[in-house]
């Protein structure tokens, strides 16, 4: 069963940062991509209590980052400004853009949020304004200064003169970008998909490693044909309305704030269907792998990729469509 069921999160204190310059702050965390099994994007719902801070200001040299606001209000601080960010609002950081960042709640309510990020074996997680790293290697991190020697987790860094950084910032304006309607589809399946429309979060800011999108389904519409990934992983966030998860399991009715995870490999075909009068609206995250095989289950059809070449074919290897 792909639906997460989310935990009770429970408030903890930050460690691994040295007190008092560098503290960020309790918080509560829980991680749900661990718990649907995802392996190539982690994703987290965090809550910030007044005065914390997500995490010390920092980017990453290999790692994509998204982040959606769910509950309350919080101030998103980048070294390329400061932009208050309320329910429903979206940023997005891409790897190797050199823009700090953290969240902080300078409110007097607790306000929770969603954060993705690429699982890199090797990484570099730089940290705006401190004389401080975090070196990834073969999976396992530690800390150092910038000139590579050991730091400890909890030791003092004291501050570095960073150069200036490269924009634009990460805040999505999502009124602005343009909603897609439909799917590519080769017929007479791509009809179908006339009651769904796509927001690309992700593409608007350059992520690469996986996609962000927000998907809204009209009454009796399909978010997409039944399907399951050969490499990619999925996460489905719902945000408003109801949809009916249906999965070779059977059906599953699926409320806003429920959450459903799709390991890449697992061959169990799922889409979403809108049965009721009203639209409904969710977020989705999604790997973008470059070699990709993704199967209809029920019809004659896979979807391929393979470098910069994409196609719709049936399973006998006939080519229906080029993307």
């Amino acid at each position: 069963m792909p639906k997460v069921e989310l935990p009770p999160l429970v408030m903890q204190a930050a460690t691994g940062y040295a007190a008092p310059a560098d503290d960020p702050g309790p918080f509560a965390t829980v991680a749900l991509g661990d718990l649907g099994g995802l392996t190539q994007f982690g994703v987290r719902i965090e809550t910030l209590p007044p005065g914390s801070t997500s995490s010390m200001r920092h980017w990453h040299s290999a790692e994509d980052e998204f982040v959606w606001i769910l509950e309350g209000h919080l101030t998103l601080i980048e070294d390329t400004g400061e932009t208050a960010l309320g329910p429903g609002a979206a940023a997005a950081f891409p790897a190797g853009r050199r823009n700090g960042h953290c969240l902080v709640n300078r409110t007097r309510q607790p306000a929770t949020f969603l954060v993705a990020g690429w699982r890199d074996g090797e990484d570099v997680c730089t940290y705006s304004g401190r004389n401080r790293l975090c070196v990834k290697s073969g999976g396992i991190p530690r800390f150092t200064r910038r000139d590579g020697t050991p730091l400890a987790p909890e030791e003092e860094t004291g501050s570095f003169e960073d150069p200036a950084p490269q924009g634009p910032g990460g805040v999505i304006d999502i009124a602005a970008l343009p909603e897609r309607t439909g799917a590519s589809y080769p017929e007479p399946w791509g009809t179908m998909m006339n009651g769904r429309h796509i927001r690309r979060l992700g593409d608007a800011k350059g992520l690469t490693q996986f996609g962000a999108s927000l998907v809204t389904i009209d009454p009796g519409g399909l978010s997409s044909l039944r399907h399951w990934h050969a490499r990619e992983d999925e996460f489905v966030l719902m945000l408003e309305g109801r949809l009916t998860l249906i999965e070779d399991a059977g059906e599953t009715s699926l409320k806003p704030g429920d959450m459903t995870a799709h390991p890449a490999g697992v061959p169990n075909g799922h889409h979403m269907r809108n049965d009721t009068g009203l639209p409904a609206r969710f977020l989705v995250l999604g790997t973008c792998s470059p070699e990709e095989t993704c199967d209809y289950p029920g019809v004659d059809l896979l979807a391929h990729t393979a470098g910069a070449r994409a196609w719709y074919a049936t399973r006998d290897g006939r080519v229906l469509k080029e993307l």
